[in-house]
């Protein structure tokens, strides 16, 4: 989504490929029968709530976390059973005295994090992945084992000593060229280090569910919906996913972790041994935003689309956009074009040429000037050329926002200008049918008749939308190969 900050757009502008280094962050997860109850004996245990010291590093990437996947998501039924499931896992922790506390992320990525103070984050996306109270109690446990391990303080003391990592922060910001080589490097190194947490972690996870009453399996089932979702994704990126918020981007492979946790597992029993109580996880999840939030404006090819503030832009051809929490990002292929769009509420009274004139471009004055219209909204374009990389500037004011757009280029020839200002000039105004066109979608339960099959849920239910079969299939913990039982409820996508 695009931030409305307080002060005139104060980022600067290259951020394309930063780095959002959550190096205090032990994260790992990314992207069925009902049984009988077996929970563990409650014993009331003094107590210290997660806190968060302001000022502290903690508070500062808890916000950055938060910032970055969506801000907070909330919602009611699902934030009780979470809570309720870290309380039992809690009991069977290392540190039962500790409490944690459970943060919903608005994002539709499938990821999960925890902080040394016990705050564990977890994605819409993830709850949606989720299909019973097993699985989700595994992902929970895998948290709360790298709190209890110290494996986030461990990752915090990796990022002091390591000298390539504090160089990305500072180096990637100034050379988009070399952001993507960068982050590669990076997530090697980190990769690296983590191997063996996560799977310290998945052993401490699934043996902690099985003490707290939860089926064992649920966790390897989870790992398994991992694998597939991850395999989707790169299937309908064409073998090119985005990896940035995906859990599976810096973890072990998903088949390494699944055969740990079945041997894990196995000593507790056989499958189905334990609570997998999947009709309360999905009455819990029914209802949850799924995909992107309209609301935070969404990314269409090379086109942003935000119908709450009705706008939309076409980017140059050949452009991939990032929509963030601070800005719609875009970048050329092999990183020698980028652009940057964000918004802010400004004074109506002052001119946009005198707005561009105030606020330089990494430290470069914008010159050339002028006044002009993008259909029939008033605006203002200028140029900082710098010894490497130049600025194309556009202000354009609409309604109560004044949107800057900003395109770097390596020498900034004139056709490359000529493209980003063709650009600029398709930020348009969406009609009230077109925000109509983008509603939000969310997470509903159908019940499957006896002559139903995957095909006929999804053209019943979710006709239209891309890539609907393979989505089912996925949310659902299934496979083509696999029936639907009759009277069984299954998740759908639906407005």
């Amino acid at each position: 989504m695009i931030a409305l900050g307080k002060r005139y757009f104060p980022a600067p502008l290259v951020r394309l490929g930063a780095l959002g280094l959550a190096l205090l962050l032990a994260g790992c997860f990314g992207d069925n029968a009902t049984t009988g109850k077996a929970g563990p004996r409650r014993v009331s245990l003094p107590g210290s709530a997660p806190s968060l010291e302001p000022g502290s590093a903690l508070e500062k990437e808890h916000k950055r976390l938060i910032a970055s996947f969506g801000g907070e998501y909330r919602h009611q039924k699902s934030q009780a059973i979470l809570n309720a499931i870290a309380d039992r896992l809690r009991l069977v922790s290392d540190r039962p005295n500790e409490y944690f506390r459970i943060i919903i992320l608005n994002s539709s990525s499938v990821n999960a994090f925890a902080l040394p103070n016990g705050y564990v984050y977890l994605t819409r996306g993830l709850l949606a992945l989720s299909n019973d109270t097993s699985e989700i109690a595994s992902v929970i446990a895998h948290e709360i084992a790298h709190v209890t391990n110290r494996h986030a303080l461990a990752r915090a003391e990796l990022e002091s000593q390591n000298v390539l990592v504090s160089r990305v922060v500072a180096e990637v910001l100034e050379n988009p060229g070399a952001s993507q080589f960068m982050r590669d490097q990076s997530r090697v190194t980190l990769a690296g280090f983590s191997r063996q947490q996560e799977i310290d972690a998945d052993e401490v996870g699934v043996r902690a569910i099985a003490k707290a009453g939860f089926e064992a399996h649920g966790a390897t089932r989870f790992l398994a919906a991992l694998d597939r979702s991850g395999r989707m994704r790169e299937s309908l990126a064409k073998g090119t996913p985005d990896e940035r918020n995906d859990i599976l981007a810096t973890h072990p492979t998903t088949p390494e972790r699944i055969a740990r946790a079945i041997a894990v597992a196995r000593q507790y029993g056989a499958p189905g041994i334990g609570e997998a109580d999947r009709g309360k996880w999905l009455g819990a999840v029914e209802g949850i935003v799924y995909g992107e939030d309209p609301m935070q404006g969404i990314v269409r090819g090379r086109s942003f689309i935000h119908p709450r503030l009705k706008f939309a832009i076409d980017a140059p051809d050949g452009f991939s956009l990032e929509n963030s929490p601070q800005a719609v990002l875009g970048v050329a292929p092999g990183a020698k074009e980028a652009m940057r769009l964000d918004s802010n509420r400004l004074d109506a009274g002052k001119a946009l040429s005198a707005l561009l004139a105030e606020q330089p471009i990494e430290g470069i004055k914008v010159t050339e000037i002028t006044e002009m219209k993008i259909g029939d909204l008033p605006a203002a374009s200028g140029v900082a050329r710098g010894a490497d990389w130049s600025f194309r500037a556009i202000l354009i004011r609409s309604g109560d926002y004044v949107y800057r757009l900003i395109f770097a280029a390596q020498g900034l020839s004139a056709a490359q200008d000529a493209r980003f200002l063709e650009a600029a000039r398709s930020f348009r105004r969406l009609t009230e049918e077109e925000v109509k066109a983008h509603p939000i979608h969310r997470l509903r339960l159908v019940s499957a008749r006896a002559d139903d099959k995957p095909d006929n849920l999804v053209a019943r239910y979710m006709a239209g939308q891309p890539n609907a079969i393979e989505h089912f299939y996925v949310m659902n913990g299934l496979g083509p190969q696999d029936s639907l039982v009759p009277g069984h409820q299954y998740k759908v996508v639906s407005p």
